[in-house]
Parts: structure tokens; sequence; C-alpha cells
């Protein structure tokens, strides 16, 4: 059963808020509001306590869904771990709690709580979440030359590759990607940063794989090669978000150089 707390002196702050300047608030009558507390943890798949940021979560978010007013969504910072939400109508909700990512992408979802009442005056308090999530996935990668047929001959022409990863916040991701295409094995690809390797050129039908991605924020930087000048390249930020696969295609531009 929850347990409610007083809300009384913060409805009559609110109400004296909304007082004209003859009334009083002895006089005001407090809006029929509630709230409601609640509280989250992140664990590991072996229900070991990790970070928000581990899992690409940036948010915590409340969903009460009210068959007579809709949705109303309530984000809160995901490291918080414990909050109570400002004042509601109260009503009957079914309550949802969500882990968001940085632009909002779902990291993952609580089991709905339903029928949870927002008595007017009190703050109700809603089952504790646990949101067990495996802080890896797997990164699929794969490249085109904008405005071509393909990436390499009778397209454009690429004769080489080059590939680098790069945590968002510094540092290079030393990735061995898997080269696949129709399913199968063509090679790999070693990512290092300081001085990446020039491969054979990554058609567009091919994919550059890896698993056990840390979930966060990268920044993956590509160029396409004519023989030895870099004639096509791109730059851009992905994230990997707990256990869901990123595939990105990463969009290769012409680079107006001498030999191009």
């Amino acid at each position: 059963m929850p347990n409610p707390r007083t809300l009384l002196p913060l409805l009559l702050t609110a109400c004296a808020g909304h007082l004209p300047a003859t009334t009083t608030a002895s006089t005001c009558t407090p809006p029929l509001q509630g709230a409601a507390s609640l509280a989250w943890t992140v664990t590991n798949t072996s229900a070991q306590p990790i970070a928000c940021a581990h899992v690409g979560a940036l948010t915590a978010s409340l969903l009460l869904h009210s068959a007579s007013t809709g949705d109303t969504e309530l984000p809160f910072p995901c490291a918080a771990g414990a909050v109570t939400t400002p004042l509601v109508d109260a009503g009957t909700y079914d309550a949802t709690l969500m882990l968001r990512a940085a632009g909002g992408a779902l990291v993952a979802a609580g089991p709905t709580q339903p029928s949870l009442t927002i008595i007017a005056g009190q703050i109700t308090a809603l089952a504790p979440v646990v949101f067990a999530l495996d802080p890896q996935g797997p990164m699929i990668l794969s490249l085109a030359a904008i405005g071509t047929h393909g990436n390499c001959a009778g397209g454009a022409g690429i004769t080489g590759n080059r590939v680098t990863i790069a945590h968002a916040g510094g540092g290079c991701a030393p990735f061995t990607l898997t080269r696949m295409r129709g399913g199968v094995a063509v090679g790999t690809y070693v990512v290092v940063c300081s001085s990446p390797q020039i491969a054979t050129c990554i058609e567009t039908d091919e994919t550059l794989s890896v698993t056990g991605v840390a979930s966060g924020p990268y920044v993956v930087s590509a160029a396409g090669l004519i023989g030895p000048i870099g004639c096509w390249s791109t730059n851009e930020a992905v994230e990997v978000a707990a256990g869901t696969s990123l595939v990105h295609v990463l969009q290769l531009e012409h680079q107006a150089n001498q030999g191009c």
C-alpha cells in the first residue's frame, strides 16, 4: 500500500501564490493536487549496481497515464536515484518509469504500476524499480559515398579506407572490427587511432561489426582514399545504448583535394 505523507505546506504555498491581494492564505482552498515519490536502481545482469552513464541513461522519466486527461511525462536526473514529483492533479494513473538517453531515446522501461492513486495533499509512494541491464551492445557500421552507386570501382573509385573510433570524452576505442559481406566474414580491421591502417575498399554492402561495446557516445571518423589521396571523409557522433545494437551508415562526403 502507498505510504502518503502530507503536502499541506506546499499546497498552501502554491495556493497563496495565486491569491488576490485582498485574500489571505487562511481563506485559500488548496488545489486538488498531490505528488508521488519514486526510487530506482540501475544494475548489471549480475545485480551489481552501475552508474546511469554506463548504460547511456541521462534521465529517469515518470510517465503518468490518465484515462481522462492523457499522458504526462516528468523527467528527472537518472543519477538522483530517488525523487518526489512536482504537484500533479489528484486522480488515478498508470505509472511507468523509463530511462532515456541524452537525445530522448528509450534505454529501458520498468513495469507499469497500474491504478496508482494520487491523493490531494499527500505524497504517494511508487514501488521501487530496478533496471537490470547489460551495459554493453554491438556496433555495426557501414560506409556509403554520397551521390554514388558504390564506394569502390564503378562507383566512387575508392581504393582504400581508414576508420578510427574514439570515446566522445576522449581516448581511442581500439576495437577489432569484423568485415562482413553477405553474412560471411571477409576479414578484420583493427582500430589504431594514432596510425590508422589502410584497408582495401569497403563496399556499401559490407559491414564492420564488433560486440561487447560499452554503452555511451563515440565519434567515428572514416576516410576513403583514391591511391594515397584522401578524397572522401566523414566524422560522426554515434551512441551505443545498453543491450541494443547500434546500426549506423557513415556518410562519406567528397573532398575537393587535388587528384580527387
